[in-house]
């Protein structure tokens, strides 16, 4: 991802997640989505939440492109996005508050949506139905195919997504869950 010369003249940079950024990763995360985790899921457990953020680090770092984005060198959000053989999902966006949310997030749903366009894969991603940002990826080309109750399924680059809100079905259809 190349970020615009007005973001790079305003001294944003991007660059690869290494294993010093886990506890920037950590604050950021959790003062991104402790207001979403509050108001539909009861509210944050720090420990239970920092188990699922050390995890997910490790995990992203391991199997995702996971970036972070700089402003005059300091830490100020993560972006992850991981691309398989037939799509591209696991789209993460965090940031702490800069002022420039909605343009880097724009910057990157961009460079997202020209990735599906150039290799044709589709990209799946979800987004927290009370987020302010949520309209950015219908005005990227992102349609909601489903709802659950906390997010949109939200899908760029498909065709067809009859049956793809029903997630129940697709846990059966990969053999999840059924008796071997």
């Amino acid at each position: 991802m190349i970020l615009s010369d007005d973001l790079i003249c305003e001294g944003y940079t991007i660059e690869p997640v290494g294993e010093g950024d886990s506890d920037q990763y950590m604050k950021i995360r959790k003062d991104f989505l402790k207001p979403f985790v509050d108001q539909y899921y009861g509210g944050w457990v720090e420990e239970i939440q920092m188990i699922i953020a050390n995890d997910l680090f490790h995990r992203t770092r391991k199997d995702a492109s996971f970036l972070k984005i700089l402003k005059s060198g300091e830490t100020i959000g993560f972006l992850a996005y991981k691309e398989q053989p037939d799509q591209i999902t696991d789209i993460s966006v965090i940031m702490s508050e800069s002022g420039q949310e909605i343009e880097l997030l724009g910057e990157f749903l961009h460079f997202i949506t020209r990735l599906s366009d150039r290799t044709k894969k589709p990209v799946l991603l979800t987004v927290y139905q009370s987020a302010p940002f949520a309209d950015l990826y219908l005005e990227h080309g992102f349609t909601i195919y489903g709802t659950s109750r906390t997010h949109y399924l939200m899908s760029y680059n498909i065709e067809d997504t009859s049956g793809m809100g029903d997630y129940k079905n697709r846990i059966y259809a990969a053999g999840i869950g059924k008796d071997s």
